[in-house]
């Protein structure tokens, strides 16, 4: 019995169970695998082969997996994805679907099962109130909106602008310059035109004064080009000012020089194929009329998805550059395609939506690019 004073009486040890080991699946798993789960998780992606060989050796160097993942949590690609999945919980644009109720409708797609918000044009005007409206409201200086990390989709980039063996690149609509740094560490010298000073205050230092700002119709640009670079670029435009801004590339581009165009263009072309798929059954209409569409994909407060004003059948694109003067480089196409494209599919599929023009290339200047392309299968 135990009385208040007297020292209680403890009841013997019970025999101690080994530690449990607690292991997820996770932890079975390779470094390789690991590397490929996190990436794909985290990042979005598979990691790159220069990605994946870094963080093998900092795990084979005896790092932790956890001091990995912080790693990657710090680095500015997992930050910039984080602020951009989530950019509409603290930054809202202003809502522009109710000053113009009676353009905005929803419309199922071709299969009947799916609809979605979009924008109707119902005279030319509808497309300067768009133009308008992104600018005014600031569309583009939101952070989120420009990526601006040198990943492996921009390194691929400069990759194939270096197959042109270009003594000065263009790059139209070169956000914070990160194509042109990977040009940069090619040797490749490179220019920039962007009208965003938020995408501006964000260049690496050494291309930073590269970059002119302002508009490409009104820009003074010191010399021409042997190579321009329309990288997303042309959809964002006015169609109204299309024309005039591939006239004024036309010109920028020396004799014999290429315009390396990237463009979502819907619908089946003869040499990459359809990457961007004709959902809405009224762009049939649109295509028989050789026109841009006139109902536009939008977001929740109504502007045009990713900035787009302008969607529009691959034949459409490709009749814009030929007007100016260009001639679209199907063999070149085609070998990119050849050599790129299993790449593109794994890092960035809507590059492969992407056309190669030139200004009076001669055929000695087209095979010479052809041989660096495919070099084992000559010209």
């Amino acid at each position: 019995m135990w009385f208040p004073g007297s020292k209680k009486k403890s009841a013997p040890p019970e025999p101690s169970a080994p530690p449990v080991q607690v292991r997820s699946l996770i932890d079975e798993l390779s470094d390789e695998d690991f590397l490929d789960h996190v990436f794909r998780k985290m990042l979005g992606r598979d990691p790159d082969p220069e990605g994946k060989a870094h963080q093998l050796k900092f795990l084979r160097a005896g790092n932790s997996r956890v001091s990995l993942l912080f790693n990657i949590m710090e680095a500015p690609e997992y930050v910039f994805k984080i602020v951009r999945d989530n950019i509409h919980h603290y930054i809202k644009l202003l809502p522009i679907k109710d000053e113009r109720p009676d353009r905005y409708e929803i419309r199922r797609d071709r299969s009947g099962t799916e609809k979605s918000w979009f924008f109707v044009v119902r005279e030319e005007a509808d497309f300067d109130w768009l133009e308008r409206k992104i600018v005014e409201n600031g569309y583009y200086e939101r952070p989120g909106v420009w990526s601006f990390i040198i990943d492996e989709d921009k390194r691929m980039m400069a990759d194939i602008a270096a197959e042109f063996a270009p003594r000065a690149v263009l790059d139209f609509g070169c956000a914070n310059g990160a194509v042109l740094k990977c040009l940069k560490d090619l040797g490749i010298d490179g220019e920039g035109v962007e009208i965003s000073r938020l995408a501006l205050d964000k260049a690496p230092d050494d291309v930073r004064d590269s970059i002119h700002i302002g508009d490409l119709l009104t820009l003074a640009l010191p010399r021409r080009y042997d190579l321009i670079l329309g990288l997303d670029i042309f959809e964002h435009l006015n169609p109204h000012k299309l024309d005039a801004a591939i006239s004024r590339i036309f010109d920028l581009v020396a004799d014999g020089g290429h315009l390396y165009a990237n463009i979502p263009a819907y619908g089946h072309d003869p040499v990459f194929g359809e990457i961007f798929k004709l959902d809405d059954p009224a762009w049939d209409g649109d295509i028989a009329a050789g026109r841009s569409f006139r109902t536009l994909p939008v977001d929740e407060y109504g502007y045009p998805k990713n900035g787009h004003i302008i969607c529009a059948g691959t034949d459409w694109w490709v009749g814009r550059f030929e007007k100016a003067g260009f001639r679209r480089e199907v063999e070149v196409e085609r070998a990119l395609h050849e050599k790129r494209d299993e790449a593109m599919e794994k890092i960035s599929p809507a590059r492969r939506a992407s056309y190669v023009f030139s200004k009076h290339a001669s055929p000695e200047r087209r095979r010479a690019i052809l041989e660096r392309i495919k070099p084992s299968q000559g010209a």
